[in-house]
């Protein structure tokens, strides 16, 4: 068992790490997580207990997977990123038993320090924005845009967060938003959640 000073790195016993894998200092990867091959795990990461991060998969820095969040191959989470518990990144848009699946050019993208809330389902080929924060239980079947907050299924644009915290409610129709709190800006533009 690592120690558990910040530069030292700590996985539990029961948890099953491939040979190739890569693991950044500092991070923690509790139990029965599992890690696959030639996956990528940044510096000062948190892996909760039984999550689940498939091949060839890059995490960022300061990262916190809650436990139970499953991450498919084709994924790119960006530092700071939070994942909620439960959360799961679908890598099938048309899942049936008897055929034989096809991932080629699944992805996702994650934008640094962007939130996912607890048991929030992301469909295939989705992008969540910089600072996005998707509430929990959510169905993301669009593209997120920076600082949106979206809740829902599926999960429609309720509103913007900012670094600070704050929630800026606004019409869909606005070209310009404002945090309320700090005053920095948002969004530049209308066009958000949308697929690609």
């Amino acid at each position: 068992m690592a120690s558990s000073a910040s530069h030292q790195t700590f996985i539990a016993p029961t948890a099953i790490i491939d040979s190739t894998a890569r693991i950044g200092a500092g991070t923690k990867i509790w139990a029965f997580c599992q890690v696959g091959e030639h996956a990528a795990i940044g510096k000062n990461c948190i892996l909760g207990n039984g999550v689940y991060i498939d091949r060839h998969v890059h995490i960022g820095n300061r990262v916190r997977i809650q436990n139970k969040a499953l991450l498919y191959h084709g994924i790119i989470v960006e530092d700071d990123v939070f994942i909620g518990p439960g959360a799961i990144f679908t890598n099938d848009p048309w899942p049936r038993s008897g055929k034989t699946r096809d991932l080629r050019g699944i992805s996702w993208k994650i934008g640094r320090g962007a939130s996912i809330g607890a048991n929030a389902t992301i469909l295939p080929d989705i992008e969540i924005g910089t600072g996005a924060v998707v509430g929990a239980g959510s169905v993301v079947t669009k593209n997120v845009s920076p600082n949106a907050l979206v809740y829902g299924n599926p999960a429609k644009l309720k509103g913007y967060v900012c670094t600070c915290g704050a929630i800026q409610k606004t019409s869909l129709r606005s070209q310009k938003v404002s945090c309320p709190k700090c005053k920095k800006q948002l969004i530049s533009n209308s066009k958000t959640s949308r697929r690609k």
